[in-house]
């Protein structure tokens, strides 16, 4: 190795570990300022899509701005520099930006919201795809090694990226916040954009005399195929690795729970296995003598393994793993703390068994396939590279189609594969469009050696992926057999462009189950009085005429309040599209209650809506999210979600919270409402006005639930609600809620402590009912 080359080599080390952390700050971006945009747009499957797709169409322009510009720059080092500078500027500003613009413009309707996120983030998302091309510009010197280099430089970003995810999901946001993670990802920009300005002075090297390399047309090196047929393979690339994405996804958050650390923990792998098959196939590209077929192989075997992977998941559940008995109770990431002599600490030995349960499924349904899809850009970018003076152009260029496919994907499998075909015939439809890539070769180049010799592997590959769609099970049956074994019952459900949604029976009669939202139990039927009690709690505090209700889950808070005296008119909105079909074809209550011509039905997100009717006000407004720690949660329990219900409530309407979390959300909601009260059986009333009960409106509320429930249930429901056990289970008021959680966390947009809790010390003390507090209680019982 010459001076030159042992001078490139290293600052080529130097560069990837620059653009390694560059990653990682990458996507603490991408999840925090993703977030940031749900406050104001929604957690509804298209908020979010959009929102990513916004994301990715910046990054897009970006690669290809950042080739154009390669070109020309005669210190590519330096520009790389003032990129990431560029976006450290921008994310120190990103919070107050996006808080300011996403406050003028919440509730937009959903064409907007792809326009605005797009325009937010235009700027940092350009910068952000500029990167690869100019490195790949300042570091391609030859194309024999064109595609180690490039390999070297996505892997490694990649690599970056996947401990951005893993480090942000799992570290950051719980201990200091969405702007705290922000704060840490533009460190990491300032200091790389201030390395490579240090390290660019130096760069510019005085070319060597003689020759330099010629610019050869892709024929010379490839055959007679075209640049577009690169740019179209790039797009389809895109396209289903996007659509694997999304599927496992869906597979995933139905398992590990639909936890803020599903996300995480899913990229992490899912680009951990990218990370290294960039590296290991950009060597490869250059060492084989046509990286066209060694990409075609790539993209088969890819396919291959994620049919297999997802045939292997399937037929394990007959031997009923743990991961599987378990998912429907414990499988999210459960805090590593264990009591010892008293004191609560952190257990190395539980934080490795748990997480092992945890990043099971993700390991064998993601990580093998990823690895070798991995591959498929870097020997693209091989391919498209016939000259270092265009090698940032050519990669600009590939990655752009490529995340045009991703877009593409990303909106195409959540918003009609998956509803429409399902997961299992979008698995099917996946793998077969891989077949596109032999035929894309076979039509666009002149092939002179033996068919046998060359094209065995692919072959071999195509027929195991042909073989492996033919085995996959039809649409629902993986679900079907996945809820059966988790439940033990007979299963009825849906899957929709969210979720999916499940009913299962505890008797061959169908009269009791219950009802499942993605991994999560919902509700039982008949009702056991939960909800029942709940809702007239919080009935008997307002007497309302008007309800909102955020969140239909099983339908059983709604089919009593449509039996309330002197209600006029219920507003139902509901997260999950396709839930209301499925329950009011199965059950006779859900039936009901829609029917009722007083209960408007919308599918949307609860602030959202609030959001786009500011002047709506409500006598009762409840909310019945999923547990504490599912992800957006926090969207309904902050002190700026609160204040949007204070501010639609009537002078004396309340509102009614169902929480499992007895320490937090307390101490929140008293931060912005006056009087409040908390009951045992895991609910909350609040109000802007003193909170009084009426047990003669709740006692009759009773009597006109129970010959409801006797049209719905018949003899099968065994629990009515009852004024004095749900007035007796009262806990504490506002002021003993001050004085006990003093030392508690508050809830912010910025803030969700309870979904990042990994990490988080539990809270264990006991809540102890003072009898002066119980006794001003029950002094405003009527």
């Amino acid at each position: 190795m010459n001076t030159d080359e042992r001078y490139s080599a290293i600052r080529l080390y130097l560069f990837s570990g620059l653009f390694l952390i560059s990653g990682a700050a990458g996507l603490i971006y991408e999840i925090t300022w993703e977030r940031l945009l749900e406050l104001y747009f929604g957690v509804t499957m298209i908020s979010i899509t959009l929102i990513v797709a916004a994301y990715m169409s910046g990054l897009g322009i970006g690669s290809f701005v950042g080739g154009r510009i390669a070109r020309l720059s005669r210190n590519s080092l330096m520009l790389y520099g003032f990129l990431e500078l560029g976006t450290a500027g921008f994310g120190l500003a990103s919070p107050s930006i996006i808080i300011r613009i996403g406050q003028i413009t919440a509730g937009t309707p959903y064409p907007l919201v792809f326009t605005i996120s797009f325009g937010i983030l235009l700027i940092p998302t350009i910068l952000m795809g500029m990167t690869l091309p100019i490195l790949t510009q300042s570091f391609v010197k030859h194309i024999p090694t064109s595609g180690q280099v490039v390999g070297v430089l996505y892997g490694i970003n990649t690599l970056g990226a996947a401990l951005g995810a893993a480090i942000g999901g799992y570290w950051l946001i719980g201990n200091y916040g969405l702007d705290g993670a922000i704060y840490i990802a533009v460190g990491i920009n300032a200091l790389a954009g201030v390395v490579a300005l240090l390290a660019s002075t130096n760069s510019q090297k005085p070319k060597a005399a003689g020759k330099s390399e010629e610019l050869h047309p892709i024929s010379a090196i490839h055959g007679h195929g075209s640049y577009t047929v690169i740019l179209l393979a790039s797009f389809l690339v895109g396209f289903i690795s996007l659509g694997f994405e999304m599927l496992w996804l869906r597979i995933l958050s139905i398992v590990n729970k639909n936890t803020a650390y599903d996300l995480p923990s899913f990229l992490f792998i899912f680009l951990l296995g990218l990370a290294i098959g960039g590296n290991v196939f950009g060597r490869k590209a250059d060492e084989s003598k046509n990286p066209i077929i060694l990409f075609c192989e790539i993209e088969l075997i890819g396919a291959t393994l994620a049919v297999f992977t997802f045939l292997g998941f399937w037929l394990s559940l007959s031997l009923a793993p743990p991961w599987i008995t378990n998912f429907f109770l414990f499988q999210q990431p459960i805090p590593p703390f264990i009591e010892v002599a008293y004191k609560v600490t952190i257990s190395k030995r539980e934080i490795f068994l748990n997480l092992l349960n945890y990043f099971l499924p993700i390991l064998i349904l993601v990580l093998p396939a990823s690895i070798v899809l991995g591959g498929a850009l870097p020997t693209l970018d091989k391919i498209a590279i016939n000259s270092p003076a265009l090698s940032g152009e050519r990669v600009g260029d590939v990655h752009l189609a490529n995340i045009i496919g991703s877009v593409a994907g990303t909106l195409v499998i959540s918003f009609i594969l998956l509803p429409n075909l399902g997961s299992e015939l979008t698995l099917k439809a996946l793998a077969m469009a891989t077949f596109l890539f032999p035929l894309l070769y076979f039509m666009s180049y002149n092939k002179t050696d033996s068919v046998i010799n060359n094209y065995r592997l692919i072959l071999i590959s195509g027929l195991a992926c042909l073989l492996g769609v033919i085995l996959v099970p039809g649409k629902n049956l993986f679900y079907q057999q996945l809820y059966k074994v988790g439940s033990g019952g007979n299963v009825t459900l849906s899957e929709t462009s969210q979720t999916v949604i499940a009913i299962t029976y505890n008797d061959p009669a169908r009269k009791s189950g219950y009802v499942w939202l993605g991994g999560e139990l919902n509700s039982s039927f008949p009702p056991n009085g939960i909800y029942e009690n709940r809702a007239l709690a919080c009935s008997g505090a307002s007497k309302p005429k008007n309800i909102l209700i955020i969140g239909f889950g099983g339908g059983i808070s709604s089919f009593f309040f449509k039996s309330l005296p002197g209600v006029d008119k219920i507003t139902v909105v509901e997260l999950l599209d396709g839930l209301s079909t499925l329950l009011a074809t199965n059950l006779e209550s859900a039936r009901i209650t829609l029917a009722d011509s007083r209960v408007s039905y919308t599918v949307d997100d609860g602030r959202r809506y609030l959001n786009a009717y500011p002047d709506k006000k409500f006598d009762l407004i409840s909310i019945d999210p999923l547990y504490e720690y599912t992800t957006g949660s926090n969207n309904l329990y902050s002190v700026e979600a609160l204040g949007i219900y204070e501010s639609h409530l009537t002078p004396n309407g309340v509102l009614c919270a169902w929480t499992n979390e007895k320490h937090v959300i307390p101490y929140t909601m008293a931060q912005v409402f006056p009087y409040i009260d908390q009951f045992g059986n895991q609910f909350m009333v609040a109000s802007n006005s003193p909170i009084h009960y009426d047990r003669n409106y709740m006692d009759q509320a009773v009597a006109d639930y129970s010959i409801l429930a006797q049209s719905a249930f018949g003899d099968s429901i065994k629990t009515l609600p009852s004024s004095n056990y749900v007035l007796s289970q009262f806990q504490r008021s506002r002021d003993q809620i001050l004085v006990d959680e003093k030392h508690t966390q508050i809830l912010h947009d910025q803030t969700p402590w309870l979904e990042y809790y990994y990490f988080s010390s539990p809270i264990i003390r006991e809540i102890i009912t003072k009898p002066q507090d119980r006794l001003d209680f029950e002094d405003r019982i009527k």
